[in-house]
């Protein structure tokens, strides 16, 4: 029988990372959304954030599900505590209203 036609035999992380880690950061996304909504820009950093931190804790041995729910929600909240996660929406706001309250050539004059 050609080596080809044989599967490979799944370890033990491969069935974790395919099923468990991703629906975690699912789990934990929708759980984020539901305590305060955000814009997708917010979303798509925290699904960044929850990636790297759940499958971190994978490659380390956690196989609890709600563990890594958990360590990823705590993983999020301390993100926003100590740097925030902004919107790309409210930042390009700041930036328009920066344009438009600042002062173009200095004062108007007076006409007489």
């Amino acid at each position: 029988m050609p080596s080809s036609s044989r599967k490979a035999v799944p370890t033990l992380a491969e069935p974790v990372e395919v099923v468990v880690a991703p629906d975690a950061i699912e789990r934990a996304l929708q759980v984020y959304e539901q305590l305060q909504p955000h814009d997708n820009s917010v979303i798509l950093q925290a699904r960044k954030i929850l990636t790297k931190h759940i499958f971190g804790m994978v490659d380390q041995g956690e196989l609890d599900k709600q563990k890594l729910i958990v360590a990823g929600l705590t993983q999020l909240k301390a993100v926003e505590r100590d740097h925030g996660i902004k919107s790309a929406h409210a930042a390009s706001k700041k930036e328009v209203q920066k344009k438009v309250s600042s002062p173009r050539g200095g004062r108007p004059k007076d006409h007489p």
